[in-house]
């Protein structure tokens, strides 16, 4: 792997999933309604529960995602990009789905088929739909060597000091060595947000297969790596 490392925002870019015209199947549970106005359902426990555990990066079973989703608007949907939200999970279709199929997410990660339906909940969109599966997190982020961040609190789960990253530019966020290792896309345990990592060969392949606005979505950074 290149000894350069990325910070992607692309988990808090909001305008990929605002008002794509999805509604939701979970496993075990009915269809959401049609959005009314695009205000979405209060979810269940279950279901809020596993949307966490996304956000933070971590490895989903199948069935902890959305089992498949139906279009209540399709002139809302034609606005989906080849990166977007669905039901609040990372997913993919088009270019995007190609470059990363081609790369290492680590043991359980990768691309899960998401089946889109017309409103009809039966008639399956051509696709190919993808969700994004975060394989294990690594320990690489270095928080007394990055600057733009602030330490917001203390995990009660793991003792681990949780930080809030802010305005980010290129050299803000030092990683250590092991970010070279493994993985070409990864979440780090103790950033509050979801900040995505991506190795310089996954954003290169990015860069060069999408255009100008598609490759900005991705609101990369450029990492210090240091030992």
């Amino acid at each position: 792997m290149n000894g350069q490392v990325w910070i992607s925002e692309v988990m808090s870019n909001g305008v990929l999933g605002d008002k794509l015209g999805l509604r939701q199947k979970w496993f075990g549970e009915p269809w959401e309604a049609p959005y009314v106005q695009h205000r979405v359902p209060k979810k269940s426990e279950k279901v809020f529960a596993a949307i966490l555990k996304h956000a933070a990066g971590q490895t989903m079973k199948r069935e902890e995602l959305p089992e498949a989703s139906a279009v209540y608007s399709m002139s809302h949907f034609k606005r989906a990009k080849d990166v977007l939200f669905i039901g609040a999970f990372l997913a993919a279709k088009g270019k995007v789905a190609e470059v990363l199929s081609k790369f290492d997410f680590g043991v359980g990660g990768g691309l899960v088929p998401h089946t889109i339906y017309e409103a009809d909940e039966k008639t399956p969109l051509p696709g190919p739909f993808y969700i994004v599966n975060f394989g294990p997190t690594k320990d690489c982020f270095l928080p007394d060597a990055s600057t733009n961040i602030e330490k917001i609190g203390v995990s009660r789960q793991t003792g681990q000091s949780v930080w809030s990253l802010l305005n980010l530019k290129d050299g803000d966020i030092a990683v250590s060595s092991a970010a070279l290792a493994g993985s070409d896309l990864w979440m780090c345990a103790g950033i509050s947000q979801s900040r995505i990592f991506m190795s310089h060969r996954l954003v290169e392949a990015l860069r060069s297969t999408l255009s100008d606005a598609d490759f900005d979505d991705f609101e990369l950074h450029r990492c210090r790596v240091l030992g």
